[in-house]
C-alpha cells in the first residue's frame, strides 16, 4: 500500500471535485484538555482516504516526518517532509511542507479522543492521533 503525506491528500482531494462536509465535534484549542499543542506534539497522526493512508510524526522540535514503512525500510524509509506549528492562540495547526506548500487546520475531537477531524481548505475526517507515540500507525 502506498503511503502519502497530507500534502498529497490535499492535492488529490482538491482535484477530485467531491464536496466535503465541515467537521463536527468539539474544537481542540489552547483551553481544552489536552491542549492542541499537547495533543499534537510527540504524536503521530494516522489518516486514510479510500485506499491511501499516511502517518505523520509531529516531533516536539516542530519537525514533521512521514513515517512511511519505517526508518530501516530500504525502499520507503521515514523522512522529514516539513514543519508543523500551533498558532499563538493555540486554535489552529499549520503545516509547512518541503517545496513550499502550507496548510492550516482547525482540529476537532469527533468522539472522546477516538478520532479527529482536520478542517481547512479540505476536511480530513476520521484521523487517529497516537499521543506520545513517535512510531508508525498500527
Amino acid at each position: 500500500m502506498k503511503y502519502l503525506t497530507m500534502t498529497s491528500f490535499v492535492l488529490l482531494a482538491g482535484l477530485s471535485g467531491e464536496t466535503m462536509a465541515a467537521c463536527s465535534g468539539t474544537q481542540v484549542t489552547n483551553t481544552t484538555t489536552p491542549t492542541l499543542s499537547a495533543l499534537i506534539s510527540n504524536s503521530t497522526v494516522c489518516a486514510a482516504a479510500g485506499s491511501d493512508t499516511w502517518q505523520e510524526q509531529h516531533r516536539s522540535d516542530g519537525l514533521l516526518w512521514d513515517f512511511k514503512k519505517g526508518p530501516s525500510d530500504p525502499v520507503d524509509p521515514t523522512g522529514q517532509v516539513g514543519n508543523w506549528s500551533v498558532n499563538s492562540t493555540g486554535n489552529t495547526v499549520t503545516y509547512n511542507y518541503t517545496g513550499g506548500s502550507s496548510y492550516t487546520y482547525t482540529v476537532y475531537d469527533e468522539g472522546a479522543g477516538a478520532s479527529y477531524c482536520f478542517n481547512g481548505a479540505t476536511v480530513i475526517s476520521g484521523a487517529k492521533i497516537k499521543m506520545n507515540f513517535i512510531g508508525g500507525c498500527p
